[in-house]
């Protein structure tokens, strides 16, 4: 069983990546969160997924880029900032997971003009943050259980999401190019394709 999801050590084997393998790391992370906010909007009615999905698009283009523009970054967050949901607003299971897709993305596109590794280690945070709201809601988990950590540690969705994590790390560490044939095998390589982190097989 894979241990619990550790900030710090991820952050800690970020540094260790150029700028292209960080935001590599962290738009595949966002890739898995965006079925979530699909299903949100599927949900309740509203939201539209175009502009968040342009936005990760944009991200992915970036990578091999020498120069950023900066007005571009800024004119896309804020299309995605118009459709990100207020969780006060929706009583839908998804409207969290729906949230932190967005506001992953929102760190990647911060990247661009901050090149702070912290926005990578975010983006894996909520993919994790995603999963472990999902479990407790879909088990019907007490929050007062002494065992909750543990248990949504045990999970299956957790363990996968862990385990996905440390795949695409490898692999981006591994490969000896960031080609888009490579980050075309990285977006296809989630082995639940179409689908979000909470979905399974």
């Amino acid at each position: 069983m894979l241990s619990a999801f550790n900030a710090n050590s991820l952050r800690a084997k970020l540094i260790k990546f150029d700028t292209d393998q960080q935001l590599a790391f962290g738009a595949i992370c966002c890739e898995r969160l965006l079925p979530n906010y699909i299903a949100f909007q599927q949900d309740v009615g509203w939201g539209d997924i175009a502009p968040i999905r342009k936005a990760l698009d944009f991200v992915w283009s970036f990578l091999g880029s020498k120069s950023v523009d900066t007005q571009a970054v800024e004119s896309i967050t804020d299309s995605c900032e118009s459709v990100a949901p207020d969780s006060e607003d929706f009583e839908s299971l998804y409207v969290s997971s729906a949230q932190d897709a967005c506001f992953a993305v929102f760190g990647l596109l911060d990247f661009l003009l901050e090149n702070s590794v912290d926005k990578i280690v975010q983006a894996a945070t909520y993919a994790t943050d995603s999963v472990d709201l999902y479990v407790q809601e879909i088990e019907d988990m007490a929050p007062n259980d002494p065992e909750l950590e543990q248990k949504i540690l045990n999970h299956r969705l957790m363990q996968r999401e862990l385990a996905q994590q440390e795949k695409d790390f490898t692999e981006i560490e591994q490969a000896t190019t960031l080609s888009s044939d490579f980050l075309d095998g990285l977006k296809q390589s989630w082995n639940n394709e179409g689908k979000s982190n909470l979905d399974l097989p």
